[in-house]
């Protein structure tokens, strides 16, 4: 449940917008440690390869060593493009998901709604975005970052006008000039151990 069909939002707004959170040049990159919840532990790298084209909208094109993840910012609103996805049984249409606003005060918050076929029945899901923390200082594997913006993510089920929380999915990290420093959910962690912008 990703790819968003629409968004609406609880506005509190910071008056100096940017897209210092994705600074994705050509050739940068993001090595992180990933914990699950036994303790198993690996590393991994996300490299910057180029950008592309998308619907007329340029992405910077992320790669993990298994799959691109396409990011794009404009004005202070950054996004990520949800390829479809088709397995027996399940199908997500492809779309951007909102995924952090820069320009948003804490306790701010918006939705997008998410269209998944299952079984071949057309469903509706909520995916809910809460800023925790804007401009806050955070410690990652021993390094400490400004400017950092904390957003949780939660779920929900929509059955016609009736929302039903399905619980939090995680909580983000995003450091001014760096991006996406941690990520906490209920079932791993994923922290920066370090990084290069080319």
């Amino acid at each position: 449940m990703y790819a968003c069909k629409k968004e609406k939002s609880i506005e509190g707004l910071v008056t100096e917008t940017h897209c210092g959170y994705s600074p994705y040049s050509d050739g940068s990159f993001f090595n992180y440690l990933y914990t699950n919840s036994n303790g198993d532990r690996s590393e991994y790298s996300v490299m910057v390869d180029g950008d592309t084209t998308i619907n007329g909208q340029q992405y910077s094109v992320l790669y993990d060593g298994s799959a691109n993840q396409f990011i794009r910012c404009n004005n202070g609103s950054y996004f990520l493009y949800e390829q479809e996805l088709t397995l027996p049984g399940y199908q997500l249409e492809p779309g951007d998901r909102l995924f952090l606003r820069d320009n948003y005060t804490t306790g701010a918050s918006w939705e997008d709604t998410v269209s998944v076929t299952i079984s071949g029945v057309a469903q509706k899901g909520l995916l809910q975005y809460h800023i925790l923390q804007q401009q806050a200082v955070h410690t990652v594997m021993g390094k400490e970052y400004k400017n950092v913006i904390v957003i949780r993510q939660d779920a929900a089920i929509l059955a016609g006008e009736t929302v039903f929380p399905a619980g939090t999915i995680a909580t983000y990290y995003y450091a001014l000039g760096v991006g996406h420093i941690e990520t906490d959910s209920p079932t791993d962690t994923i922290r920066l151990l370090n990084y290069a912008i080319r």
